[in-house]
């Protein structure tokens, strides 16, 4: 099990209410039956762990990067952003490094690597910045 360690993980716990504990595993005792959650530290018998599942990105980590401000909006990071971008027509701005590629951009469609324009045209995530234009930058 140290395989986990290091890891970030939401853990549901065996108890009538399946709480779930958000953090990352630091350290698996075996030898107490147990392992060790950060932040805070916190011991958990592993006879009390209903189910434990792999995150890329903790709850606590989501406030500060979901979103950056950006003089006329928004950087795009979660998918829940580019949905709302895509179901209020929402203006985007598309950079790849420092350049403006598209200043005035529609999405129609998304998923975990692409973006699709109302064009058709296709730009990947992982290579562009999606940036949504405010009411105040147009």
């Amino acid at each position: 099990m140290k395989q986990w360690e290091g890891k970030k993980v939401v853990i549901t716990r065996d108890d009538e209410y399946h709480s779930r504990l958000y953090g990352t595993i630091q350290h698996w005792d075996v030898e107490k039956n147990r392992l060790v959650l950060q932040p805070g530290s916190i011991h958990i018998l592993l006879n009390d762990i209903l189910h434990i599942k792999e995150l890329d990105m903790l709850p606590q980590d989501l406030n500060s990067a979901a979103w950056e401000l950006n003089s006329v909006g928004y950087v795009m990071k979660q998918p829940v952003q580019f949905d709302n971008a895509i179901l209020f027509g929402s203006k985007v701005m598309i950079w790849k490094e420092d350049q403006l590629i598209e200043p005035f951009a529609r999405l129609i469609r998304h998923n975990r690597e692409r973006v699709i324009l109302d064009d058709q045209r296709i730009f990947t995530k992982a290579d562009h910045v999606f940036v949504v234009r405010s009411r105040r930058g147009g």
